[in-house]
């Protein structure tokens, strides 16, 4: 709660918390406004499926756009990036469908190979994540009202890297966060190498996908 406390100038008004503190209004006012659309945000968590809308993402390229250009030549790359696999995704509609899940799956301990982890994504969905989804994914969380700021520039609050499987075929990490690691652990960060399906990997996770059909 709070107490209107004085007039200070013509339109603003200054108002006493109940810690004590004296606020102006419309900063207050601000403030709330802030908190509440960041409280709103559909965040991309572990185990639990994301959905990608194609359609509101196609409706808000200009938006998406401007937004990555705000925020400088890290968020220019990015909708560089972005464009890339837009076509991609326009000229291959049976592989990117309109609604599309993904999926983090939880860490395990647990030492697993390449081909494993696909065989994980090929259990509980359609298969590993590939750059392009990774970027509708990308593109989805700025919809939602994530800053690009946050995807290019800070450190990934997701702790581990996610295994995806490249068009062509190669292995490659996405996202993943860790300071104390990597010098890029960025949600954007994506990298791709050749690697043995037979090879084991640990502190990794599998990154699943699955299509949604539209219900008419």
């Amino acid at each position: 709660m709070f107490n209107v406390f004085e007039k200070k100038r013509a339109n603003e008004i200054e108002v006493q918390l109940s810690d004590g503190r004296r606020v102006i209004l419309e900063d207050l006012i601000k403030e709330y406004e802030s908190l509440s659309k960041e409280k709103n945000i559909i965040k991309l968590k572990v185990a639990e499926w994301f959905l990608i809308n194609r359609e509101v993402i196609n409706k808000n390229k200009k938006e998406i756009r401007r937004k990555c250009y705000e925020a400088g030549p890290k968020g220019k790359a990015l909708w560089e990036r972005f464009e890339k696999s837009n076509k991609i995704a326009d000229e291959n509609p049976e592989d990117y469908p309109y609604l599309i899940e993904t999926f983090i799956l939880e860490y395990s301990e647990e030492e697993k190979t390449v081909q494993e982890m696909r065989d994980i994504c090929e259990e509980i969905g359609d298969g590993m994540c590939c750059e392009v989804i990774c970027d509708l994914e990308l593109e989805m969380r700025i919809c939602n009202g994530e800053q690009v700021d946050d995807l290019v520039k800070r450190y990934d609050t997701l702790p581990y890297e996610r295994m995806i499987k490249f068009r062509n075929g190669n292995t490659g990490f996405f996202g993943g966060g860790d300071e104390d690691e990597c010098d890029d652990g960025t949600p954007a960060r994506l990298y791709e190498f050749k690697m043995e399906l037979t090879s084991s990997y640990i502190g990794v996770v599998p990154y699943a996908f699955r299509k949604k059909e539209v219900v008419v």
